[in-house]
């Protein structure tokens, strides 16, 4: 072998022999990230037209309301699914007045709209809402327009009616015993009875006052999702009490 090919042949034998040091065949193999066979646990729906009973915390008027102000609830009676609480009793739902019309003062009732914006329950938990007013403890001769969301006031029409009767009955019996005679009756009474609609054309008709304490239901018109650790934990009681454990007793 000529002896400039010498060098080049113990460089070859170096360099492979420090590739075969560089690896190390018992090295076990890194082992692959091992997952999870348990499918995570559901989330917590509850569906759209659940209906969700309210109490109103502050009062609500048509006479000091305005768009924007805010409304404060709070739930009392609680929301299951699947045998578990979800929307526990005192959970918190804000909302706002959408709009605010005076009663008129001849003609037209007071109105109030409102929306419902979000709900807390008591561990922090927050989601907006998307849900009408779907009831609300009236006194039986306001109106409702639950596809509005919207209360109405009373009508006031049979109180002016009153209202100018009695003060032309007034104002006859002023007449008669000033006058003594029917003429002066029937020209008290006329007086009377515009005395009365100047009243009523000056006052408006009955507003809308709610006050703190009543009952308010909401219909949800989209689904509300929860994760399972973010409502309350499961009672041990939802598969049924658990018998404590005996002892045998002694055979008789």
């Amino acid at each position: 072998m000529p002896v400039r090919i010498l060098p080049w042949l113990v460089l070859v034998v170096m360099l492979s022999q420090g590739g075969a040091a560089g690896q190390n065949p018992s090295a076990p193999a890194s082992a692959p990230a091992k997952v999870s066979s348990e499918p995570a646990p559901p989330r917590l729906v509850v569906p759209a037209n659940t209906t969700i009973p309210l109490e109103l915390r502050n009062t609500i008027s048509s006479r000091t309301a305005y768009v924007g102000q805010s409304i404060y609830c709070e739930t009392i009676y609680p929301i299951t699914i699947g045998n578990r609480i979800v929307i526990p009793v005192g959970s918190y739902v804000k909302g706002a007045v959408t709009q605010v019309i005076r009663p008129g003062r001849v003609k037209g009732k007071a109105q109030i709209g409102l929306r419902f914006e979000s709900i807390t329950l008591p561990e922090g938990t927050t989601r907006p809402l998307r849900a009408t007013l779907s009831a609300y403890a009236g006194n039986g001769k306001e109106g409702f327009r639950r596809d509005e969301s919207k209360i109405e006031g009373e009508s006031s029409k049979g109180q002016d009616a009153g209202t100018v009767a009695i003060t032309s009955g007034q104002g006859a019996a002023i007449g008669a015993i000033a006058g003594r005679s029917i003429k002066g009756a029937g020209i008290g009474a006329a007086s009377g009875a515009i005395g009365g609609l100047i009243w009523v054309l000056a006052t408006r008709g009955k507003e809308i006052v709610r006050p703190p304490g009543t009952s308010l239901e909401l219909q949800l018109t989209g689904p509300l999702t929860f994760e399972p650790d973010e409502v309350e934990r499961p009672s041990r009681y939802d598969e049924g009490p658990a018998l404590p454990h005996r002892e045998p007793g002694p055979s008789m």
